[in-house]
């Protein structure tokens, strides 16, 4: 399947419309997450982790299965770790935090919910705050899937097998307090919603099942009522999460005997439609490598594989 990490990049004026289904990449040797529940692409690599009671950790890979190291969250405890994505920090926080949703909630027993916030730090640990968040309806809510927004602002999707109700929050306050989140829909997808991600320029947001996935175009802020294009993952034992990469492609992890990459490349494109309103983007970040990364990772392992055969 090595056509798969040769997919073409999209063009400037071009986003993703459609995708592929779902083909397996690799198998990532020695990986310490056997319950991965949330994935994020970032320059040199992907982040992942385990969920409830797991370590406080995040464990980095690479697009060739190579394990590459365990990343300690200093501060973090990990209740039921569900969901991570990369962005722009806040309050005065330079480069990129990783924001880990700890949402999960089997037993729907929690008074509220936590979004840990670290700064990529060069070491083998960062440092996280707690950002905590309660529902305004009261009531507890297993959740799976995070969404991050270029402009901070976060959905969370609950997991339920009859509506998903998606709560809001325009920003996260990581000061001790306990923010209220907001129901801003509720969505039948007839599936419970594993996962979620929002493409780097803000302009795809995308849930998931864990066989099925759903974008919706955000051009112009989000409408939920559209319809949205169709995703679909093939061989997953339990498909859990996904991210976008810089080519809009998607990549996703399941939770399973084995790790595994996936990949749903881009298969067709549209030109955004925010003329009128301003289409967002996130700030300039190390993401912004991420397709070059995985460009160079690719040609690496081409070149491998040619020397294997001459061998």
């Amino acid at each position: 399947m090595l056509w798969l990490l040769a997919t073409a990049f999209a063009a400037d004026d071009a986003v993703c419309s459609t995708w592929t289904p779902s083909a397996l990449v690799t198998e990532v040797d020695k990986m310490p997450a056997k319950e991965a529940s949330g994935l994020a692409v970032i320059a040199d690599g992907f982040l992942t982790h385990n969920d409830s009671s797991g370590a406080a950790s995040l464990y980095q890979f690479d697009l060739l299965g190579n394990y590459l190291r365990e990343i300690t969250i200093e501060g973090a405890t990990n209740t039921d770790w569900e969901d991570i994505a990369v962005g722009a920090c806040d309050e005065g926080y330079q480069g990129e935090c990783v924001f880990i949703a700890d949402i999960g909630d089997n037993d729907e027993v929690r008074d509220h919910v936590t979004i840990w916030r670290a700064p990529v730090a060069d070491a083998d640990s960062y440092t996280a705050t707690a950002c905590d968040l309660e529902y305004e309806d009261g009531e507890a809510h297993d959740a799976e899937a995070l969404l991050l927004f270029p402009d901070l602002s976060v959905r969370i999707v609950t997991k339920t097998d009859g509506k998903a109700k998606v709560f809001r929050s325009d920003s996260l306050s990581c000061d001790g307090s306990v923010q209220t989140l907001t129901e801003e829909t509720s969505l039948d997808l007839g599936e419970p919603i594993s996962g979620g991600a929002v493409s780097n320029d803000g302009l795809n947001v995308a849930l998931r099942s864990n066989e099925h996935g759903w974008v919706w175009q955000a051009d112009c802020g989000i409408d939920w009522s559209a319809t949205p294009a169709d995703l679909l993952f093939v061989g997953e034992e339990q498909g859990e999460a996904m991210d976008f990469a810089d080519d809009g492609s998607l990549y996703s992890v399941s939770e399973g005997k084995n790790f595994e990459l996936h990949q749903l490349p881009c298969a067709d494109t549209r030109s955004p439609v925010c003329a009128d309103c301003g289409c967002s983007a996130r700030p300039a970040s190390a993401t912004a490598s991420v397709g070059a990364a995985l460009a160079a990772a690719f040609a690496s392992l081409a070149a491998g594989l040619r020397r294997r055969r001459a061998g």
